[in-house]
């Protein structure tokens, strides 16, 4: 069934809709012809998730297929056929892109290679407004990463403007209001104040999930 990935790596709002229903179809197939491993849709989805196909150096912070994903994995969560395979989809995918966007902000401090990093702060900001990422991290850890170095680079000041911009108004809420100002004297002195105070004002901040540290 490796072919249904290209499913998910190419959805748009055109073909969403037959793209989801192929993908049930082919799956509920595999399901009763083969036996394929409890962790087929989150491999499949993990594997095509959004790619770094952004230039922030020229303002492409906003990830236009990070939406359809997230309603992907949601629908395929809430699917009677996909969700007995899928409890936790969602938090699971996100707490791996999460450990994968602390990787790729440390690596890139080392060799300048982002990864995947900024698509991947794309999916977190959303995850974050959706109340999927718990509300710890959110406060010490998310926007600390990034600004533990004297002087961010530039991956992480990238990284910052995507996440205020999309996730402004939930980081304002539970981060500590210092680490926040401080992140707002580096966009400041960025270039891009006027991205993030859009991002504070307009985005919603429900609570976030409480978990613990």
């Amino acid at each position: 069934m490796a072919g249904l990935g290209s499913m998910v790596s190419n959805l748009s709002d055109q073909n969403y809709a037959q793209s989801f229903a192929f993908y049930r179809f082919w799956f509920d197939i595999g399901r009763t012809c083969h036996q394929i491993s409890s962790d087929q849709i989150f491999d499949t989805i993990w594997d095509n998730r959004p790619a770094n196909l952004l230039d922030p150096s020229r303002n492409g912070f906003v990830h236009s297929s990070a939406p359809l994903f997230l309603r992907f994995v949601s629908d395929a969560e809430s699917d009677q056929f996909l969700a007995p395979q899928n409890s936790g989809l969602q938090r699971r995918l996100c707490a791996r892109t999460l450990r994968e966007f602390f990787d790729s902000n440390l690596r890139a401090v080392h060799d300048g290679s982002v990864g995947n990093l900024y698509a991947d702060a794309n999916l977190i900001a959303r995850w974050a407004n959706l109340g999927y990422v718990d509300e710890a991290t959110i406060r010490n850890r998310i926007l600390q990463s990034l600004i533990s170095h004297q002087r961010p680079y530039d991956h992480q000041m990238h990284a910052l403007i995507i996440l205020f911009k999309l996730a402004g108004a939930t980081f304002k809420a539970y981060a500590d209001p210092s680490v926040v100002d401080r992140c707002l004297k580096f966009l400041d002195g960025h270039g891009h104040c006027t991205s993030v105070e859009w991002g504070l004002i307009q985005v919603r901040a429900p609570r976030p999930a409480n978990r613990g540290n």
